[in-house]
């Protein structure tokens, strides 16, 4: 039996790099590197114009207030002369004292009116409920909660010195003329007049009442002189709202919003 010789086979055996410590650890970074995801860098916003954020705050600002109606004020002098557009609304005011009418057997709220050709007298709750006015009393709002008070026609009124200043904080809602009953009272108002005007001051009431209606008041008492100089006469402005002023703006000049470029006409280069 014959055999075959089997053709010899031949391996190529690799051997395996070893890498150095230093090409192992760039290797690695390499690695690690490319499984991250690398984030361009985001270009910082631009911050916002003057003219911008004065626009924002104008348009916050009448989503609070509401925008009023609009007119144009003139103004002519010798120095200043202005066409403004603005806007004008309702000074809004705030009382002193809050006062209302309580039914004290159920807590209800109401208010007087009067019904009909004989104006009877009828205290209606919000509901359109009626009360009986024996159980009506005066109460005043404090903090939520409704505090009986009892109000009479002031007898003695009391008078300090204050600030005129203070006087331009509150809304007038009368004016007395006071003067005294004999010549020695007289005497005592001009002695007072002298003092305030010397002083440059007013009267200040922190309480004064008719006794109706449980109104109640403050007041300012303020000398006034006749032309001619030789008589004077007293004035006491009461007031049951103080001003709530909303309307602020500033004192100095901003800085001024840049005018919007006009787009021009392309300039055409001269052909011939």
């Amino acid at each position: 039996m014959s055999y075959k010789k089997r053709p010899s086979q031949q391996y190529v055996v690799q051997r395996r790099k070893v890498l150095s410590t230093v090409e192992s650890k760039v290797k690695r970074a390499a690695q690690v590197q490319k499984g991250k995801t690398i984030s361009k860098p985001v270009a910082p916003a631009a911050p916002a114009t003057p003219a911008a954020v004065k626009t924002e705050a104008k348009d916050e600002e009448e989503k609070v207030l509401g925008r009023g109606m609009p007119a144009t004020l003139h103004y002519d002098s010798a120095k200043v002369k202005i066409s403004a557009k603005i806007r004008y609304e309702t000074m809004k005011t705030e009382p002193l004292i809050k006062t209302a009418l309580q039914d004290t057997t159920d807590g209800k709220i109401v208010h007087k009116r009067f019904e009909g050709p004989a104006k009877v007298e009828v205290y209606v709750d919000d509901e359109g409920n009626k009360h009986d006015k024996k159980n009506v009393k005066l109460v005043q709002e404090q903090d939520g909660s409704y505090k009986p008070i009892d109000v009479h026609r002031t007898g003695d009124i009391k008078v300090e010195a204050v600030d005129p200043r203070v006087m331009e904080e509150f809304q007038p809602y009368s004016y007395l003329e006071v003067w005294g009953q004999e010549d020695a009272d007289d005497d005592d108002l001009r002695a007072l007049a002298r003092d305030l005007i010397k002083n440059s001051k007013v009267g200040g009431v922190d309480k004064f009442s008719h006794g109706m209606g449980g109104k109640m008041y403050v007041g300012f008492l303020k000398p006034i002189l006749s032309k001619d100089g030789k008589s004077f006469t007293v004035q006491l402005m009461l007031a049951e709202n103080k001003w709530k002023r909303r309307r602020w703006m500033p004192a100095e000049p901003g800085e001024k919003a840049e005018k919007a470029v006009k787009p021009e006409a392309p300039v055409v280069p001269k052909m011939w």
